[in-house]
């Protein structure tokens, strides 16, 4: 590992953890119901994906594939910006779980700015194609029959969101939300793709995406690849 992979591994091992403290009550306490939740599966997914790049860092290994890390950074985004305009405001008693933080800060406000500046900052730029924000439709809408489903046949475990809520909504209301928030989806992922595209190739801090120092050839090759020129 190189000298500046350093504070990348370290940024991201603080980035999964505290994705994994926001999750904890999945993963550690077993409350498996809370994976109905978009916000959990999106900081679960975002825990998995930084720790790849953070072994990849330090191993000076090939990072995940941009899809997959285009698209838990897209999905936290989405988290934070419909935690932001959408979800009612957190109760002001909940309990602080680590970092003077609660469990819907961390996932809603801290791990969407963290995704959002390992992106930028730490990958490899330019690998995004533009039918990336089509894979990342493709994946809300498994989410939305998902939740459907479960709702259809457990109606007492209810609806995760009321903007996804079809008791509430009818079929009607939830397909227009879900075509609303399928074109939110959409947009911002071209987005994050054009982003993607305009960045330097290279990350900005650490090595992704430069090419791996060389030894300099020796006189004999170069001697010789001059003649053939005709130097």
């Amino acid at each position: 590992m190189r000298a500046t992979d350093v504070p990348v591994v370290l940024f991201r091992l603080v980035a999964a953890t505290f994705a994994l403290v926001g999750t904890r009550a999945v993963w550690r306490d077993g409350e498996l119901d809370g994976l109905v939740y978009f916000t959990n599966i999106s900081n679960l997914g975002f825990a998995v994906v930084v720790l790849w790049a953070a072994v990849a860092s330090l191993r000076g290994r090939g990072q995940p594939p941009a899809l997959l890390k285009g698209g838990v950074t897209l999905f936290l985004l989405i988290t934070g910006l419909v935690s932001w305009l959408v979800l009612a405001p957190e109760a002001p008693d909940a309990p602080v779980v680590a970092f003077g933080l609660t469990g819907g800060q961390i996932e809603h406000e801290v791990t969407p700015v963290l995704a959002l500046v390992d992106f930028v900052v730490l990958d490899a730029h330019r690998r995004l194609r533009w039918r990336a924000a089509a894979w990342w439709v493709v994946a809300l809408l498994v989410y939305c029959a998902f939740s459907t489903v479960r709702g259809l046949v457990r109606p007492d475990l209810g609806y995760p969101y009321g903007f996804i809520d079809l008791a509430a909504l009818g079929w009607g209301g939830l397909a227009l939300n879900v075509l609303l928030y399928g074109a939110a989806f959409a947009v911002l992922g071209l987005l994050l793709v054009l982003v993607d595209r305009r960045l330097p190739r290279a990350a900005l801090l650490g090595t992704a995406g430069r090419a791996p120092s060389s030894t300099p050839a020796s006189t004999e090759p170069t001697s010789r690849s001059r003649e053939a020129d005709g130097s």
